[in-house]
């Protein structure tokens, strides 16, 4: 009996002494893992709470194409003021060479300051194309005599420089508070800017019943009302710290110059078709204070974009939000190559040339409007689809000697721009998620004539 109970006394202390020794083994791999999660969390062993963070979403999915460092930190810069910001990269991202960001779309909350606003001195830059009516002789003409057409093309620019009245800007804007709804018009007469991009185009197209094809001559105006958008952004800087986007957006000049821009760009086609001698409809700009002619545009396309919708302010850089596309969408691609229109489905209902609106994904959805353009300071990671710059065939501008080849006119002898990309297969099988349908075709607008200021 005396030896039972040592051996049940002998098997209590072996038990004490293992479940002793793993306690301790417990404890020490508690106390090692509890050490190695606050060296990760150096917050939590202080007691201090974490920091929350500020900044809004950058979103890189239809990116297509890897990002830069640099374009990484100025998406992230975009948003880093608001947590109700959100950047969507485009496939046609880029850095220009001022060191902006190009190529996506911005969204904000209306209440934000409107110091989060990624706004730029070209606000609502919009391609507009302008059909010619029907005439057999119109191309043969220009093609036929290119240092007429070139010449007649470089005389219109340079009208607009020496036109006696000063260029669009606000002052012009009516006086909505004391003038009555029948005389709300310019309060004085103004001049056209030169555009980035103006010329002569023609394309094959098929017909509305898509059994053949026709030869057709377009006007082609782009860019933005240059002091009109410089006076909107001294605008903003002024009062950008001390107002909501909301405020911003409900000023009257903001909705005006989307306006002008168009009215602009109507007038510089009517200019150009009269000194060309082109076949056109011409129609009175009845907003003017003075009888001014102005062409109706085929369709257009707003590069630089912004609008607010439900609280959300949206805004675009070289992107076309598709909700406001009525007819395709124009792609800048460079001065040689011409613009591309992304075809909307077949409109069988009425005459809208390029089709109709383009299938909606999101609130927000937006085409790119231009290509990707390459310069020393954001030089082409891959030479496969990169065209070369054109070397420059003319001198500085205004210039008196016109080359016989040349039927693009370059504002500059020289260009920061040394290759373009070109929109490859991949790229259009890129924008398809953003809202295009391929089977919907693509119309190539070729150049005759065109006078170059952005390239």
């Amino acid at each position: 009996m005396a030896s039972f109970q040592q051996g049940l006394t002998a098997r209590a202390r072996l038990a004490n002494c293992r479940h002793t020794q793993s306690s301790h083994f417990f404890k020490k791999r508690y106390q090692h893992n509890k050490d190695d999660f606050y060296m990760q969390q150096p917050h939590l062993a202080t007691h201090e709470k974490p920091k929350i963070s500020t900044a809004g979403v950058v979103h890189t999915n239809l990116a297509h194409r890897m990002m830069s460092p640099q374009e990484l930190d100025a998406a992230r810069n975009c948003v880093s003021e608001s947590l109700h910001t959100k950047i969507t990269i485009l496939p046609n991202h880029s850095i220009n060479p001022d060191g902006e960001l190009e190529g996506f779309v911005f969204e904000c909350c209306g209440e934000d300051s409107a110091s989060v606003l990624p706004l730029t001195k070209s606000s609502f830059a919009t391609t507009a194309v302008y059909e010619c009516l029907p005439d057999a002789s119109a191309f043969r003409n220009l093609s036929s005599d290119i240092d007429r057409a070139a010449a007649l093309l470089m005389e219109t620019v340079r009208s607009i420089d020496t036109d006696n009245e000063e260029p669009l800007k606000f002052d012009c804007m009516p006086d909505w508070e004391n003038a009555a709804v029948s005389q709300l018009k310019d309060q004085r007469a103004w001049r056209e800017s030169i555009p980035a991009k103006i010329g002569v185009y023609h394309a094959f197209m098929r017909t509305t019943a898509q059994n053949m094809r026709e030869h057709k001559l377009f006007i082609v105006v782009s860019g933005h009302c240059r002091h009109a958008s410089e006076e909107l952004y001294n605008l903003w800087l002024d009062a950008r710290e001390t107002i909501t986007v909301k405020q911003f957006m409900d000023c009257a000049e903001v909705d005006w110059l989307r306006k002008a821009t168009l009215r602009h760009h109507n007038r510089l086609a009517a200019r150009l078709a009269r000194n060309l001698g082109l076949n056109v409809r011409y129609i009175d700009d009845v907003d003017a204070v003075t009888s001014t002619s102005a062409l109706l545009p085929t369709t257009c396309s707003v590069g630089r974009d912004l609008v607010m919708r439900r609280g959300r302010v949206a805004l675009t850089s070289d992107a076309v939000l598709l909700d406001g596309s009525k007819s395709g969408v124009v792609f800048d691609c460079f001065a040689s190559e011409g613009f591309w229109v992304f075809m909307g489905p077949r409109d069988t209902g009425s005459y809208r040339m390029f089709g109709t609106e383009l299938r909606v994904s999101d609130a927000n959805a937006a085409l790119p409007s231009k290509t990707v353009r390459h310069h020393r300071q954001f030089p082409a990671r891959e030479k496969a689809n990169i065209v070369s710059a054109p070397a420059r065939r003319v001198q500085d501008f205004p210039c008196d000697d016109i080359s016989a080849s040349a039927n693009i006119l370059y504002h500059k002898a020289e260009t920061c721009y040394t290759s373009f990309l070109f929109p490859h297969a991949d790229f259009v099988q890129a924008i398809t998620k953003l809202g295009y349908n391929m089977n919907d075709g693509i119309t190539n607008l070729m150049p005759i004539v065109v006078y170059c200021e952005d390239e």
